[in-house]
């Protein structure tokens, strides 16, 4: 995954409360009006701490009124990603990312078997039918990894203190720029929050339904 820091600005904030086990991060995203963030990966890389035995390996993607359930998940390279349909409709999902292209043809209900992501990156999944699904799949080399919510707030708890190599993704930056890398300084109890300001590209809407008149799909 190729990294810039070409339209994001970093600024450092940290503050100190009680934590149980280790330290915790929060990453803060806004964009440039200030307005929070949802939606951004961020995930630590090169940490040397061992997945735990008990991690997730699979994970779903539901489609139900012809969208995507999770726009954006996040998972650890080798998960397998089920994309069961609960409409009553076809869907016919599909990826033409270089990090894993897959298709499974016009289905309802649960198709074949699950798509295995292999390989770190970010993958773009869509619907061959209903234009306007769009989705993404970020798959991690750690599994130190966050999402933020509708505050904008990506949070990953206990861990240990120490520096940190952060890496945040959003669907947002613009292709080429849409990953950026930043160190962080994690407490041994506490809570380390890092403020990122993302300038976002101009996005392209597709229609979320046929036209007046013509017969639904």
């Amino acid at each position: 995954m190729a990294c810039t820091k070409t339209g994001v600005s970093i600024a450092v904030m940290l503050s100190l409360s009680h934590a149980a086990y280790g330290g915790d991060l929060e990453v803060l995203i806004r964009d440039e009006a200030g307005n929070p963030v949802e939606g951004a990966v961020v995930e630590l890389i090169n940490t040397g701490l061992p997945q735990p035995a008990d991690w997730p390996q699979s994970a779903v993607i539901d489609q139900i009124n012809k969208e995507f359930v999770e726009p954006v998940i996040a998972i650890v390279a080798g998960t397998s990603v089920s994309f069961p349909n609960s409409d009553d409709v076809h869907h016919h999902v599909y990826s033409f990312s270089p990090t894993k292209r897959f298709e499974l043809p016009l289905y309802t209900g649960d198709p074949a078997a699950p798509v295995v992501f292999e390989t770190p990156g970010v993958v773009t999944i869509g619907c061959n039918i209903h234009d306007w699904m769009v989705g993404y799949i970020y798959i991690g080399e750690s599994h130190l990894m966050a999402i933020s919510d509708m505050e904008g707030v990506g949070k990953i708890v206990d861990l240990p203190a120490g520096t940190y190599t952060a890496r945040m993704w959003h669907k947002g930056l613009g292709v080429g720029q849409e990953l950026t890398e930043f160190t962080v300084e994690v407490p041994a109890a506490g809570v380390a929050q890092h403020s990122v300001s993302l300038t976002e590209q101009p996005a392209f809407a597709t229609r979320r339904a046929p036209l007046p008149g013509l017969r639904s799909y």
